[in-house]
């Protein structure tokens, strides 16, 4: 009965200091202050963060910290702060928040030559929002007695922080000493078994002593199993006071000691104040970070702020890129399925019209025959005819005449088979055949004809392709020209000029003869033979211009397209 006053004024003061705290709780204010992912900031402490909009960071970012803080009126805490990240923790979590038992080694005179700690934090498995109800976990530590040690004290106790706030319980605790290797250690038993008022929170137990800035805060409980028992417990609600359980004895220990510390706990720790949670390499998803101000055992008080989370995915996990991608699959397979189509169609197309164009060709081919080589033939027999009727009835002047027709006949023909038959082979389907074969008919013709020719043409000429009909078409109105300045210019020299420049090939043939009058260079239909040359140029895409100056000569350019251009030094020769 002599500590009745004492415990009478340890229970009003823990009930006066209750009171307090609960009056200055509703005042915590709970605040999101700043989220960073990686480089990135964005300040939350002077915005409303009741009512937030969802902040969106993309999956490659490597971490994110949420910056939290608690402090009522005065900018000191009073509750504890817990977290959550709703899609990722599955329970709230707590403040690296460390509550501590420690082991002093004392020499002779009483001083501290060294300490263990050992450190709690968190919950305890089993937790059930008070310790009594809890499941105990086995905790062990050891340590060596450093030199000078004379004796050893053990100490649970709250400041672990000045942050902190939570509660503890110890139960079934012993020391041992092994005081030389091989030989079984000294075992000190230190549950709590004598005492005065036991039962009470603020009894007496037989070793152990209160102690700390509000020793009213080491309380004793009964742990109900395995059968009602006393236990040490730490109700540390508030960061600004701690308490702690002592040993009142000093256990004799020799340097090199070794001591293994063996209790049971159970605990739920954790801090107020200012606070950083830290998540790396979020998946894509929503999410939603909480903090919550908590009493001293982890049960929310009901005061929280929160902010919503989104990780963007990454464009490839996106329903919208695959589905942007199968439109831009399925229009690129359109497409080559349409280029396919256009592609056949112009193969086809291309077929048809080679097949056309050799049947005009043929058509060609059959209209010279009939027209060069059949009326050649039928000159020859006419001719024939008459030399047959002549030496029936004797020669004549005229059978001479008449036999030399023939002989020209059969020169024109063999000549106009020779110029079919260059013109179908495909091996002279070069603008340098045409011309080596065009210089060498030429040169023959005028020299037949008793003309002087001049070569104005390039040293090398190009191998672009020149088809059949063009060069064909194109070898008819030279010769056409030539023949014109052969029997009707009265020239005594035509000059030959080739060029092929600017994708195209222009033969001029010009004379220094008589010349013709401008309206019959000009008016359609006065010279047959001009009216060929523009209409053989015509079909292949040619060109056809004819300058003369009575008795200045007459000059004859042709011009078709060619699809290169070549440009080579050029030579002149008589």
């Amino acid at each position: 009965m002599r500590n009745a006053p004492f415990k009478t004024k340890l229970t009003l003061g823990l009930l006066a200091c209750g009171l307090f705290l609960l009056s200055v709780g509703g005042l915590a204010d709970v605040r999101l202050t700043q989220v960073q992912a990686d480089a990135r900031i964005w300040d939350l402490s002077a915005g409303d963060t009741r009512n937030p909009a969802p902040l969106t960071i993309h999956s490659t970012v490597q971490s994110v910290r949420f910056h939290f803080t608690e402090a009522n009126t005065d900018g000191k805490p009073t509750a504890r702060l817990r977290y959550k990240l709703e899609g990722y923790d599955a329970d709230w979590q707590d403040l690296p928040v460390k509550m501590r038992a420690i082991i002093y080694f004392r020499d002779r005179s009483g001083q501290v030559v060294g300490s263990s700690e050992f450190y709690l934090t968190g919950e305890t498995p089993g937790w059930r929002g008070s310790i009594e109800p809890s499941d105990f976990v086995t905790r062990v530590g050891t340590a060596t007695a450093p030199a000078r040690t004379a004796s050893a004290r053990i100490s649970f106790l709250s400041h672990g922080s000045d942050a902190g706030i939570g509660m503890f319980g110890v139960d079934a605790v012993r020391l041992l000493v092994e005081q030389s290797p091989g030989k079984a250690p000294k075992v000190h038993d230190l549950s709590v078994t004598l005492g005065t008022d036991l039962a009470h929170p603020l009894g007496s137990p037989l070793n152990w002593v209160r102690e700390g800035s509000r020793a009213e805060l080491a309380v004793l409980l009964k742990r109900p199993t395995p059968a009602p028992h006393p236990i040490l417990a730490i109700q540390d609600d508030s960061p600004l006071f701690f308490g702690n359980w002592a040993l009142n004895t000093f256990i004799p220990v020799s340097p090199s000691n070794r001591l293994t510390l063996e209790w049971k706990t159970a605990h739920s720790i954790g801090g107020s104040g200012a606070g950083q949670a830290e998540y790396s390499r979020l998946k894509p998803g929503r999410y939603w970070f909480r903090v919550a101000a908590a009493k001293a055992n982890g049960e929310l008080s009901g005061q929280e702020v929160s902010l919503p989370l989104v990780v963007a995915a990454p464009l490839y996990q996106r329903w919208e890129f695959w589905l942007v991608v199968g439109a831009l699959a399925a229009a690129g397979a359109a497409w080559l399925g349409r280029v396919a189509v256009q592609r056949r169609m112009q193969r086809q197309l291309a077929v048809l019209e080679q097949a056309q164009a050799m049947e005009r060709e043929r058509a060609r081919i059959a209209r010279d025959l009939h027209d060069n080589i059949g009326a050649g033939l039928t000159e020859i027999a006419m001719q024939s005819d008459w030399v047959h009727h002549d030496l029936a009835q004797g020669p004549t002047a005229d059978t001479r005449l008449r036999v030399e027709r023939i002989r020209q006949s059969a020169t024109e023909l063999a000549r106009s088979v020779d110029e079919i038959v260059w013109a179908i082979n495909p091996a002279n389907d070069t603008v340098k055949r045409f011309v080596n074969y065009l210089t060498q008919c030429t040169a023959q013709f005028l020299d037949a004809a008793g003309l002087k020719v001049r070569f104005d043409i390039p040293e090398v000429m190009p191998s672009t392709a020149l088809a059949g009909k063009a060069r064909h078409y194109l070898f008819l109105a030279v010769r056409e020209a030539l023949n014109n300045a052969v029997k009707h210019a009265r020239a005594g020299l035509v000059r030959l000029e080739i060029r092929a420049v600017n994708s195209s090939l222009r033969i001029a043939v010009e004379d220094n003869g008589c010349g013709l009058a401008p309206a019959q260079t000009s008016a359609p239909g006065t010279h047959e033979g001009l009216a060929n040359m523009r209409r053989r140029m015509e079909d292949i895409g040619g060109m056809f211009e004819i300058t003369s100056r009575p008795e200045g000569g007459t000059r004859v350019t042709f011009s078709v397209p060619l699809a290169d251009e070549d440009s080579s030094p050029t030579r002149s020769y008589p």
